[in-house]
């Protein structure tokens, strides 16, 4: 049987951390799959992410200090060890850096993934996964084709791989909008804006409320996530005087419904690698109004999306109206995702990867 353990350097709802589930979740039958976070613990992370108690026996949570923790690695190692893996899938800088400190002097097989380049303009970013990845014993995967183009650009070494990121497009599907907005108590005759992700400074969900104050009143938004940044956008809401015209959803349990229930899902980042949450949205119909940037223009349905340069406000507010004026082809937004990003093709071709 193949053992692989993922390597992450945390698990809070995060679109990587959702697609290192789906490898547990859809793993084949002669596949075994374990998760390795390097920070937190059991208790905090479940607290936080309650869909992760149903993969308990699957997860190990080291618990890290800040800071580089050479003894991180030693645990890491014994891991290996005890749990006789087979294949390390490690996942951005952090788990790179403690894979490849653990696996020395080990044949196991090392998969590196990708997500973005961004985090490589950072000089000392750079350098170090450069020297982590002269190895040609670590196969480096980019999770889209422009990723494997700046990685390249960047690094100065191509990628072994290109997977796409892949959801369930099984789960989520056109549905019921009226049924949608009734489960997650939004109104019914409004047109909704859609937002979601952490509220970080990198997702830019700052220029959405910007942008939103320049657009008719009956367009709400409505924005699922939590993170740091939920004060400072909350100030700024009310400050435009738009608190009447946002619904905080917070962390929402149904995103399925959460999509379904929106007329267009925006994605106004500064920075993004391959998001999860812009696959979902356009397999349950959805039209996007997104950041010209990262892998979006890879997956960004050709005829029912429009990209737009990040932090404009003014482009971003006509973009979503040029979008909510213009009839959508619902069917034919969800066939363009399964067809370039189901989960199961993304599954399969990891494993076809681990040994």
């Amino acid at each position: 049987m193949i053992r692989t353990l993922q390597v992450v350097q945390h698990l809070r709802p995060g679109g990587l951390e959702k697609l290192v589930l789906n490898l547990v979740r859809f793993a084949s039958s002669n596949h075994r799959v374990y998760i390795a976070s390097l920070e937190e613990t059991t208790t905090s992370a479940i607290s936080a992410w309650p869909e992760l108690a149903a993969f308990k026996k699957q997860l190990i949570f080291l618990n890290k200090p800040s800071g580089i923790h050479l003894h991180t690695a030693y645990q890491l190692r014994k891991l290996v060890n005890k749990l006789k893996i087979t294949t390390v899938h490690s996942h951005h800088l952090g788990p790179l850096l403690y894979s490849r400190l653990a696996l020395l002097g080990l044949s196991t097989t090392h998969i590196h993934t990708e997500h973005d380049s961004w985090h490589l303009e950072e000089p000392k970013q750079q350098t170090l996964t450069r020297w982590l990845l002269k190895n040609k014993h670590v196969e480096l995967v980019a999770d889209a084709p422009t990723i494997a183009k700046e990685l390249h650009q960047r690094l100065g070494r191509p990628a072994d791989h290109i997977i796409n990121n892949g959801i369930d497009c099984h789960f989520y599907c056109i549905g019921d909008q009226a049924d949608s907005r009734h489960d997650l108590a939004l109104p019914q005759e409004q047109i909704l804006i859609g937002c979601a992700g952490r509220l970080v400074t990198e997702k830019g969900i700052d220029t959405m409320l910007l942008a939103l104050s320049s657009l008719p009143e009956h367009y709400h938004l409505v924005i699922a996530g939590d993170g740091e940044q939920l004060s400072n956008l909350k100030q700024l809401a009310c400050r435009l005087q738009l608190k009447h015209r946002i619904h905080w959803l917070g962390y929402c349990k149904n995103m399925r419904s959460f999509y379904r229930a929106i007329d267009v899902f925006c994605m106004p980042s500064r920075h993004e690698g391959l998001p999860l949450a812009l696959l979902e949205a356009q397999a349950c119909g959805k039209p996007i109004v997104a950041s010209n940037i990262g892998a979006i223009p890879d997956v960004a349905h050709p005829e029912n999306s429009v990209l737009i340069s990040p932090n404009d406000p003014v482009q971003l507010a006509h973009a979503l109206e040029h979008v909510l004026t213009h009839k959508v082809n619902e069917k034919k937004t969800a066939h363009f995702i399964q067809h370039v990003a189901d989960v199961r093709t993304m599954t399969a071709a990891y494993e076809a990867l681990a040994k």
